[in-house]
């Protein structure tokens, strides 16, 4: 069965009629806003403060239950799981087993490169409807509230719990949390969740090949330069919690003074009087403070403490973290606590240059997907620790996460390791139409997914600026209030302001407005996709056009597979692109500044959907890496790595 242009109106007779719609009905249903609370802006979804997915460790005022493990998994070509009630019910025939953390990609038969072949025989060209389902107990808990939380789900997802929906959710990376107080049942319990992928590519009407599906208000535009994974990639938890509970401790460093947030809220049914305390070893002049929250209320308490002599700073060579507890007690006891890692760094612009701690900084850096060649998405601890270990191995001390929102084990391993990261969630390749679509509509799958990213991962030292888009059409009137507005969503959002900056498509061509960026961000692929005797040109061109701000390129390489090796002017070869980079740094340091940062592109070999890799030989893999998907290095490694700025 090969896909049509008709699947993009296919519409369930029980499903909802934007299941496969080109419609931000999802990414409404998310329900994702930022709302003021006592001077403060604070991220919602669903009503409620989204909690903080990064505090996971053992907490004895909180029971966590994992649901991993153990589902069942069925593809649904003909879409009639919702009208024969496949989210409950005895009946498995049919399904067949999976381990979640799980990629449908992966499963059996999948090949990467077979384009004539997009049913649910061949899974990673599979788009359409697919169901997870498992069953689980759930103790008794009176008193307690309970909570679903997914650490991230891609594509447009509904879950349901016993039969009955309890959301849909549009996803992006960003994790997400559910209330079930109400809905769960002591003892039996089923979870399902439905995933429906759109597709990125028709077959043309001739015949003849694929032609891009150009959506308005997804994620993508068009096919992404990755592979767009779906399944349960991460765990999944049931949470059982006091209703009066710490759901978010925001952190603001300045110099010696440390400011905080805490976010409180109060989903029970009677006032609640707590007396709130941060404590950490290294922080003075905080004391506790008592409020009452009565029922449904919200409330943001501000302390200010001071870090006491000699407490080390966060940075690349000592990635120093301390640890911050906040307590909430009453009658006598505790009842609810939240542990933050934090450091203490000041990153910021001074002129041209980047500055960490009053020293200026060069930013050498690679990007990287979250990817596993035979995990897909589903990557393990150690997984995300080999991407760390092989950065660290290269030389780099930044890594670009670009447009999505990743593990949170990413960004704690980065705080851990001492790597400088620029976050990201998403705007990649927005046309006019789109462009103009997440401007307008503030619950846009673009500004959802931000707020998500602004409030998730705003302490962690080891995020130093925000990159807001790559590659959108800057050759339009809908580009600026694009780029403006995604400066603003930063400006309401991030406590420490950070600097903005973006992945432009070209330095200078077009109108890339880079007068809105904090830092002039832009992708260059002179020697590899144009002429290498523009590098220069376009370097000179960019600073005149932009004096006084530091320039980072986001993204430059070229590609090879491991083992070709051959003559340095033949494209494809090692030598070929270990050469390419060194004749490119040659003429990029006659740049320094304001060129104050550099970033690989990337770390290991990815598997993309763009029909360049839809061949036998090529299996999915774009060979653009510094290692292969396996972490065998290549010649271009050690280049990078003895590479001096």
């Amino acid at each position: 069965m090969r896909l049509v242009p008709a699947l993009l109106l296919m519409v369930s007779p029980c499903g909802a009629a934007d299941d496969f719609d080109d419609a931000p009905a999802y990414a409404h249903a998310m329900e994702i806003r930022t709302e003021e609370i006592d001077g403060f802006p604070v991220v919602t979804q669903h009503g409620r403060i989204r909690p903080d997915f990064s505090d996971r460790a053992p907490n004895p005022h909180r029971q966590r239950q994992r649901l991993d493990g153990k589902w069942h998994f069925r593809f649904d070509p003909e879409n009639v799981g919702l009208k024969e009630g496949w989210a409950t019910g005895e009946d498995l025939s049919g399904w067949s087993p999976v381990q979640v953390p799980h990629c449908w990609d992966m499963m059996p038969g999948g090949r990467f490169w077979d384009w004539s072949d997009r049913s649910h025989r061949n899974p990673p060209f599979y788009d359409g409807v697919a169901w997870y389902r498992r069953s689980f107990e759930a103790g008794e808990a009176e008193g307690k509230a309970r909570r679903l939380e997914f650490l991230g789900l891609s594509h447009r997802v509904t879950v349901f719990l016993n039969g009955k929906e309890l959301v849909r959710h549009e996803g992006g990376g960003q994790p997400f949390s559910i209330d079930v107080t109400e809905a769960l049942k002591t003892g039996g319990n089923t979870l399902a969740v439905r995933i429906v992928r759109l597709p990125n590519f028709r077959e043309k009407t001739d015949g003849d090949g694929f032609e891009e599906i150009e959506y308005v208000h997804g994620r993508h535009p068009k096919a992404p330069d990755n592979w767009p994974y779906a399944g349960i990639p991460r765990s999944v938890s049931l949470v059982t919690e006091d209703p009066a509970a710490i759901r978010k401790v925001q952190l603001r460093p300045s110099g010696a003074t440390l400011k905080l947030a805490v976010c409180l809220s109060n989903r029970g049914s009677a006032a609640r009087t707590m007396e709130v305390a941060p404590m950490s070893e290294v922080l003075t002049g905080i004391g506790p403070r008592t409020v009452t929250l009565k029922p449904g209320e919200r409330r943001v308490l501000r302390f200010s403490a001071k870090a006491k002599p000699a407490t080390p700073r966060w940075s690349p060579t000592n990635p120093a973290l301390h640890r911050l507890t906040v307590t909430a007690s009453a009658d006598g006891g505790v009842f609810d606590e939240m542990r933050v890692a934090f450091g203490l760094r000041d990153f910021r612009i001074r002129g041209e240059q980047f500055v960490l701690n009053g020293e200026p900084v060069f930013l050498k850096g690679v990007a990287f997907y979250e990817e596993h060649p035979t995990r897909g998405h589903a990557l393990t601890r150690a997984d995300h620790e080999g991407l760390f270990k092989r950065a660290g191995q290269a030389g780099a001390n930044f890594v670009r996460l670009h447009v999505a929102q990743r593990h949170p084990w990413t960004y704690e391993l980065a705080d851990r390791s001492g790597m400088m990261v620029c976050a990201e969630w998403g705007g990649f390749w927005y046309r006019e139409k789109a462009m103009e679509a997440q401007t307008r509509d503030e619950r846009s799958i673009f500004q959802s997914l931000a707020r998500c990213a602004l409030w998730d991962l705003m302490n962690h030292p080891s995020v130093v600026m925000w990159g807001t888009n790559n590659e959108c059409h800057q050759f339009c009137d809908e580009y600026e209030p694009f780029v403006e507005m995604n400066h603003r969503l930063v400006d309401a959002h991030d406590w420490q302001q950070r600097p903005v900056t973006w992945a432009a498509w070209h330095p200078h061509q077009g109108q890339p407005h880079f007068e809105h960026a904090d830092a002039v961000g832009f992708n260059e692929y002179r020697g590899a996709m144009d002429p290498f005797e523009e590098l220069d040109p376009d370097m000179k061109r960019v600073a005149e056009e932009n004096p006084g701000k530091p320039l980072i390129i986001m993204e430059n390489g070229g590609w090879s597979k491991l083992g070709d090796r051959g003559p340095r002017d033949r494209k494809g070869t090692e030598d070929w692109q270990a050469d390419l980079l060194r004749r490119q740094h040659e003429v990029l340091t006659r740049h320094l500044p304001p060129l104050a940062g550099y970033t690989y592109w990337l770390l290991a070999d990815y598997r993309s959907r763009k029909t360049y890799t839809g061949n036998q030989g090529s299996d999915g893999w774009s060979r653009m890496g510094l290692y292969t998907p396996e972490g065998k290095a290549k010649m271009v490694r050690d280049v990078f790595r003895d590479l001096e700025w």
